[in-house]
């Protein structure tokens, strides 16, 4: 079945261009950094050596396997899941030769290798100790050899017992970094949201960003055997609407403490939830399941199936139709269910309980035979499966039963039933065998983290395996200084390893999902460094998707920004998505274990963290970081009692792709109650353990100088295109990224590398920033803003011009209008 992303339904992105990006980085991407065909090789007719590929770098955890599946052969190897789709030609015939054989055998490393078949170009390898070994295959045709490596760290498990998530409930937000942007989400960018949604009249394209109640009422009616209208939008236009209804819920959870704004604005969302809630529920099909374009699927609007490739859908879970996003929108469905229940402390379970009779629809339809195999084209269930599963086990669980480990052994079963399809939706390889980066952003970065989930719950060494390849591939390989993620090469996804250019995708809706991934294994390892990567991603790429007002918001999050953001968009399915996880704070803040609370990002307001060592614990920071680095925690358990505090040590290049100086990592001035704590950090984590009682207080400085960041020689911008951190810096306070602005000076002078830099605070600009000043090495002024506010200042687009009329019969098409120019970037040039 060949695949095709919204872009491309969208027309954002020409056949032609596909196609040569694809040509130019098909086999790099394929196979990683160690013996690879470069992207200039591919672009030239095949090879006719002989040539041996290894595969990826990857990690395993000591006393499993992994996955060898090499390569022997003459010229470029095939690479599955890619040729004749998507647009792309079929392969050329390969060239021939005496058959070669292929033998592995281990390079370096600390231990002994032990090969499944040491002669078989497809086997598996076991590791006897934890180290760094390389490993090679040799193809032999008698006459010729080559040889081809591939790295593997071997690592220890994650712990047995994974921390335990603060689930967000009522909260304060005091920081004004904070709270400024939780009050435009409540009072401005949720009613949009709304509003939005509640429309019928949403002309903006083919699809026009529309689908939404309307689509749930009509669906009712034809569930009832009325008289209905046609579906509106795409597929998942239902998944705008529940990410709002959690979007909704969540920010009923922020006290208002008196701010007359937000009092009126969740008034008003409270009326929202009550209004939608039952025509949501009315489209539910008796047995549980929920989809409107499935249950409108006889009156579906042209482009409502976006390919016309696609099968028509006559049946749920149908193989032919795997982009319908059965499971995209039934994910977003249940999760907004945790919340909604968190929010009315499970007094109003409505929306719970059809979130259970949905699942329990999957669960009995889906599985082992005699149910059915199938996995979904866009993942989000197994992520949702899992959440949901472990919310079900603490809400009703016992310790002798545990009614939701059927929703998370259906996770693992949809995520084991993905092979045999393509890259984009990351089913071209069982996911055990899956240890790079590939395809579609949003669906990789949800498939790796419902992976992590079931890491965790299992303790599947395989998944454990992948999981940490995944992590390493992305981070150290695909990894933006933003946090962002998907450098849009592969359409909507991500390219080949190192090949990060400025002009990046990072959609909005992949931060979200590469902040679920990082958050996941910090609660499998217990380490800091994961919180270290989140809140990079939360600080720049997710906060600065939305405009400062909370008006406008970026579908992609390019480093050289040239567009403004859109009030909308023609697939809206990061308007909620931004929101939720912006939302969920106290959850990204803090994690727990029975003896010991994780303070893992840094953010003044005050939330219950539940039960630590058999009392209810209330925490509250104090501190107006990121502008400044002083931080006060206070502890108020209910009854005094002994359990551990570990507080986060930030390490802020934990990429290697990136380093900066001066240095900034570690905390000062660490005192507990006024006195003065010599710290030893371990896992990224300073940890008092001592009896707390009410008032008991921690106080700490994280250094905050200006830093210069530079990005690793091995970054290139993609195909044909340069460098794209060659001789230029960057520069990091914190967290926080900073952008020069055409709107204050030629972005196109350089920075001297000696020029001094300064942080300013600036109450009055850009509702109160710190900005960097220097002088550019002509003597120029220079100011920098933070990333996150990049894009605020701009004049209005100018309105998009008519269409031009069609072409005469046989003339050549118009050429692509030129692209604006570049009037905000992170990478400066630097001489």
């Amino acid at each position: 079945m060949k695949s095709v992303t919204r872009r491309e339904a969208l027309k954002s992105a020409g056949k032609a261009a596909v196609v040569t990006v694809a040509a130019g980085s098909f086999v790099e991407l394929a196979f990683g950094e160690n013996g690879v065909l470069s992207a200039q090789a591919a672009q030239t007719p095949a090879s006719t050596a002989l040539n041996a590929i290894a595969g990826v770098d990857r990690v395993v955890m000591n006393h499993g396997k992994t996955y060898l599946s090499g390569w022997v052969g003459y010229g470029n190897p095939p690479r599955p899941g890619r040729q004749g789709g998507r647009g792309q030609a079929a392969a050329p015939p390969a060239p021939t030769g005496p058959a070669p054989t292929a033998a592995w055998s281990k390079v370096s490393g600390p231990g002994t290798v032990t090969f499944a078949d040491p002669k078989a170009v497809v086997t598996t390898a076991q590791f006897s100790t934890p180290g760094e070994y390389v490993v090679q295959v040799i193809a032999d045709n008698g006459t010729a050899k080559a040889t081809s490596t591939l790295t593997v760290k071997v690592e220890l498990p994650p712990p047995a017992e994974q921390l335990h998530p603060v689930v967000t409930r009522l909260h304060t937000v005091t920081s004004p970094f904070w709270k400024m942007r939780t009050k435009a989400l409540i009072t401005t960018w949720i009613p949009h949201c709304i509003a939005q949604i509640e429309r019928t009249d949403l002309v903006q394209g083919p699809n026009s960003g529309s689908g939404g109640l309307d689509n749930f009422i009509e669906a009712a009616k034809a569930l009832k055997g009325e008289p209905h209208g046609m579906h509106k939008g795409y597929v998942f236009s239902n998944a705008w609407v529940h990410q709002t209804v959690e979007s909704i819920s969540l920010a009923m959870m922020v006290d208002p403490e008196g701010d007359q704004e937000i009092i009126a604005a969740q008034a008003k969302l409270r009326a929202t939830l009550d209004k939608w809630i039952p025509i949501i529920l009315s489209a539910q099909h008796p047995d549980g399941y929920l989809q409107t374009a499935y249950t409108l699927k006889d009156m579906m609007t042209p482009g409502s199936v976006p390919a016309a490739d696609r099968a028509v859908w006559t049946e749920r879970w149908q193989t032919t139709a795997r982009g319908n996003h059965e499971g995209y929108v039934s994910g977003y469905f249940i999760e907004s269910a945790i919340n909604h229940f968190m929010m009315t402390e499970g007094k109003d379970r409505r929306l719970y309980n059809a979130a259970k009779r949905l699942a329990d629809c999957w669960v009995a339809n889906l599985g082992p035979a005699p149910k059915k195999t199938w996995f979904d084209g866009h993942q989000e269930m197994e992520q949702a499966l899992v959440r949901f599963g472990r919310f079900v086990n603490e809400v009703e669980g016992t310790p002798q039963t545990q009614p939701g480990n059927a929703y998370i052994a259906l996770a693992k079963f949809l995520l084991d039933s993905r092979q045999g399809g393509t890259e984009y939706d990351q089913s071209h390889l069982p996911v055990q065998q899956q240890y790079e980066a590939a395809g579609h952003a949003v669906r990789a970065v949800y498939t790796y983290s419902g992976m992590a989930d079931v890491a965790v719950e299992t303790h599947d060494v395989d998944y454990q395996s992948v999981v940490k390849s995944l992590w390493d591939n992305i981070v150290h390989k695909k990894y933006y200084l933003t946090g962002g993620v998907g450098s849009g090469e592969s359409s909507e996804g991500f390219g080949p390893n190192y090949s990060l250019r400025n002009s990046s995708y990072c959609e909005a809706c992949s931060s979200c999902g590469e902040m679920f991934f990082q958050w996941k294994l910090h609660l499998a390892y217990h380490d800091a460094k994961y919180a270290d990567l989140y809140e990079q991603t939360l600080y720049n790429a997710l906060y600065g998707a939305m405009d400062l007002k909370g008006t406008t918001f970026y579908y992609t999050n390019p480093l050289d920004a040239n567009a403004q953001r859109n009030t909308w968009h023609s697939c809206p399915c990061c308007v909620g998505n931004m929101a939720r996880t912006m939302l969920m704070l106290p959850t990204w803040t803090y994690s727990k274990s029975p003896s010991a609370l994780h303070v893992n990002l840094f953010a003044g307001g005050r939330v219950n963290v539940g039960e630590i060592a058999g009392t209810d614990v209330e925490v509250e920071q104090k501190t107006n970081y990121p502008w400044d680095g002083k931080v006060t925690l206070t502890v108020n358990p209910k009854a005094s009692k002994t359990f551990a505090i570990n507080v986060r040590v930030p390490k802020r290049d934990v990429s290697s792709l990136y380093h900066a100086v001066p240095n900034a990592d570690g905390l000062t001035e660490f005192k507990v109650n006024g006195a003065m704590v010599k710290i030893a950090p371990a896992n990224g984590y300073v940890s008092v353990n001592r009896q707390w009682k009410k008032g008991d207080t921690i106080e700490f400085t994280l250094p905050m100088p200006v830093q210069r960041v530079y990005g690793s020689d091995k970054i290139v911008g993609g195909g044909t295109l340069p460098p794209p951190v060659k001789d230029k810096v960057a520069l990091r306070v914190g967290p926080l990224v900073y952008n020069i602005e055409q709107i204050d000076q030629d972005i196109t002078k350089a920075l001297a590398p000696t020029a001094p830099l300064k942080t300013e605070w600036r109450g009055n600009f850009l509702n109160g920033v710190n900005v960097i000043t220097s002088t550019f090495a002509d003597g120029s002024p220079m100011t920098a803003i933070p990333n996150f506010a990049r894009y605020n200042r701009n004049p209005p687009a100018p309105p998009t011009p008519p269409p031009a009329p069609p072409a005469a019969a046989g003339a050549p098409p118009a050429p692509r209008p030129a692209p604006p120019p570049v009037t905000s970037q992170v990478w400066i040039t630097e001489r």
